[in-house]
């Protein structure tokens, strides 16, 4: 038995719980997504800054690990004015940080983080279109530890959204071009997937993401502000400068 103790130890390492990069093609789609299982070593939370700036700097000024960008936002390369966002976004980095509507998140989700870092889906529509008041988990906004507000709501309780938005004309056809698309998603487990998709259409991304045990999902920024973040090096981007992103962070 002593022969072939180091063999059992090659063959069956002891490992300690870590979050992983998934890097493959399905059906023709380079698919780069950041695995965080619920209660590992790691946790994910959003952060923001005021003004636009790097990825890298966004994860790099706390000492954490990873990323990916977050939400729309109006940069400055579009207008010539100051990055400026209306997202509700809710973070540690700088106490409680609102758009000027809040509590309202109009048909943006919101996908946050409690004190114990369990992940969930919001929408607190007071304003939003009518057909779209679903108002998901909105009794539990007091309770966000961070988070941040996107639209589309690509999953809710497992359901698709987008064909919802489609009839009432909210996905242009911009979103329908098949381009890299990022989300980011909690499974039924309460673990978050995080990532991007390529060459595919808003309206088919919900059922893609699926496939990875997506339940409760937002589309978030994509085209120049995309990026991936991990090991001190881009996976994706950097792209164009962000004003916020979803960080994983260890414990």
């Amino acid at each position: 038995m002593k022969f072939f103790l180091p063999f059992l130890i090659l063959f069956f390492p002891i490992t300690t719980s870590a979050y992983s990069f998934i890097n493959k093609t399905v059906d023709g789609h380079s698919v780069k997504i950041f695995h965080i299982p619920y209660g590992d070593n790691y946790h994910v939370t959003a952060v923001a800054s005021n003004n636009g700036t790097t990825l890298k700097s966004l994860i790099t000024q706390s000492n954490w690990v990873a990323g990916i960008n977050g939400a729309y936002f109006i940069p400055r390369d579009y207008t010539g004015v100051a990055d400026t966002t209306n997202t509700v976004r809710i973070m540690n980095s700088d106490g409680f940080s609102f758009s000027r509507y809040y509590p309202d998140t109009g048909i943006n989700g919101i996908f946050w983080f409690d004190s114990g870092n369990s992940p969930i889906l919001i929408q607190n529509n007071i304003y939003g279109e009518k057909l779209l008041r679903d108002n998901y988990n909105s009794g539990m906004l007091l309770e966000i530890k961070s988070g941040i507000a996107n639209f589309p709501i690509l999953l809710a309780n497992g359901s698709n959204l987008v064909p919802r938005y489609d009839l009432l004309g909210l996905i242009t056809p911009k979103m329908q071009l098949m381009t890299t698309k990022s989300f980011i998603c909690r499974t039924r487990d309460n673990d978050i997937k995080m990532g991007t998709v390529s060459k595919i259409s808003m309206l088919h991304f919900s059922d893609f993401i699926s496939r990875f045990g997506c339940i409760d999902a937002i589309n978030l920024d994509n085209g120049g502000s995309m990026a991936m973040y991990d090991k001190s090096k881009y996976i994706v981007g950097p792209g164009r400068n962000i004003m916020d992103a979803f960080i994983i962070v260890k414990n």
